[in-house]
């Protein structure tokens, strides 16, 4: 308060009617110094000393009219002073003493301040808005900084614990299917809904099951408030279409979003059908990075596997290579993507003689570790191990555990069991693909195209 009457002192009223009631009033004091100066005194003008020993003190009333308000009221108020004077002096018939002098001098000094008035009003004005913009560029940066910190808080809460989470809600899932032969969605949905929740941030969702690319109306299970199922809607059917989980927060600034959902998460099985569909109206934007996507992705393939109306075994079997070739082909898929790795370990057993050193290894099995028990082209018995979304470092702490528990069971002057890995997805898939062509699962879809491994796999796929 104090500072703006300061400025209202320096730089004058803001409101036009008391800018203008000023302006009146130094014009009406104007002229009454004016008026009893001796300029205007013929007597004191005739003998000379008014020239000497007189000041115009009537200049400062527009002068500081022109310096606060501009040239427009600063000539207003010499103008009306001087026309004022003239008249005066014009009716006493002393006009020939009118200080004409005096009253040009006042107009052009008024018209230097008043031009004064106007550059110092646009130097002041364009420091103000930039000023303005800075506070507004401060505010703005305060603002998203607290978000950032505060989302970045919670992500290292909810990180903290969620390898061990995500693991033991995908072993629970898992348990639950064992107990259903039949119509597992109806168990799955709602601890299904609450794990995605959990991991994708979503807010307000829907579980519906789909027959034959066709969503239910009825859904399984709802989370939040006001959630609708809007069947055509554009990023629904592009989900039911593509097979791939969709998101809002992947669009780019020129692409237009004109979806209900912010996510829809198809549940595709192994088989590559559609069991179910998870949309969600709201999420947590912080929430919907690369990486929890990818998540996302991994937990929505084990639960459309978990949705089939099959027996859940926990290890896939030689005949089985199909299905492991799928799960392999989505964690390329998910590093492609999403950037999110995932290592492989591949145990040999040279001379069948440890079959039970390779099943002793199933019990360190975790929720998302993909199991499966096969055999080389010559023969031999393997455990191949996929371990999704784990980096290289983890993955070799979980291969120091492995051959800790191999070492107390294989003795260590035999050099007939070995073990490859971990192999990364991201650095050596050259190297996963020449080890699953030799147990016999060269696929054409796990080749890599761009390099010139093709020739070499197939001469020992041919072996």
């Amino acid at each position: 308060m104090r500072l703006s009457n300061h400025r209202t002192k320096i730089v004058g009223h803001q409101r036009p009617y008391f800018a203008w009631l000023e302006t009146g009033g130094m014009t009406l004091i104007t002229l009454f110094i004016w008026a009893q100066s001796d300029l205007i005194n013929p007597s004191i003008i005739e003998s000379g000393k008014a020239t000497v020993t007189s000041f115009f003190w009537p200049i400062l009333g527009p002068l500081l009219i022109a310096l606060r308000y501009g040239l427009h009221k600063g000539m207003t108020c010499a103008l009306i002073a001087s026309i004022g004077i003239a008249a005066m002096m014009h009716l006493a018939g002393d006009s020939a003493f009118f200080p004409l002098s005096h009253a040009i001098g006042t107009i052009i000094l008024t018209m230097i301040a008043g031009e004064f008035h106007h550059h110092w009003h646009n130097v002041n004005r364009r420091h103000a808005l930039d000023q303005e913009s800075m506070n507004s560029k401060l505010e703005s940066f305060t603002k998203h900084y607290h978000l950032l910190k505060v989302s970045h808080d919670q992500l290292e809460q909810r990180n903290a614990g969620q390898t061990y989470s995500l693991r033991t809600s995908i072993q629970a899932l898992r348990q639950i299917a064992t107990q259903y032969a039949e119509h597992r969605l109806i168990y799955l949905a709602h601890p299904m809904l609450n794990l995605l929740a959990e991991v994708g941030g979503l807010e307000v969702a829907g579980v519906y099951q789909v027959e034959k690319g066709r969503v239910e109306s009825k859904a399984a299970a709802v989370l939040g408030d006001h959630h609708q199922l809007e069947k055509n809607d554009p990023m629904l059917k592009e989900a039911l279409e593509s097979q791939k989980l969709l998101s809002a927060a992947t669009l780019t600034e020129k692409q237009e979003h004109k979806s209900r959902y912010q996510l829809c998460i198809p549940l595709v099985n192994t088989h590559g059908v559609t069991q179910a569909i998870v949309v969600a109206e709201s999420a947590k934007f912080f929430m919907l990075i690369p990486a929890n996507i990818a998540l996302l992705s991994l937990i929505a393939n084990h639960s459309a596997d978990l949705l089939s109306d099959e027996v859940v075994a926990s290890t896939l079997q030689h005949n089985q290579k199909s299905y492991f070739t799928s799960y392999l082909q989505r964690a390329k898929y998910n590093h492609q993507h999403y950037g999110a790795n995932s290592s492989i370990i591949i145990c040999i057993d040279r001379n069948n003689q440890y079959p039970f050193a390779l099943n002793s290894m199933s019990k360190y099995r975790r929720g998302a570790d993909i199991y499966w028990s096969c055999k080389t082209n010559s023969g031999q018995s393997a455990l191949v191990v996929l371990l999704p979304l784990t980096t290289p470092e983890n993955a070799q702490q979980y291969s120091k555990r492995l051959r800790e528990q191999i070492h107390t069971e294989v003795p260590t002057e035999h050099n007939d069991f070995d073990m490859h890995g971990p192999l990364s997805i991201a650095t050596d898939w050259a190297q996963i693909q020449d080890q699953m062509a030799q147990l016999g699962t060269y696929d054409e879809n796990l080749a890599d195209h761009s390099d010139g491994n093709i020739t070499k796999l197939k001469r020992i796929f041919s072996v």
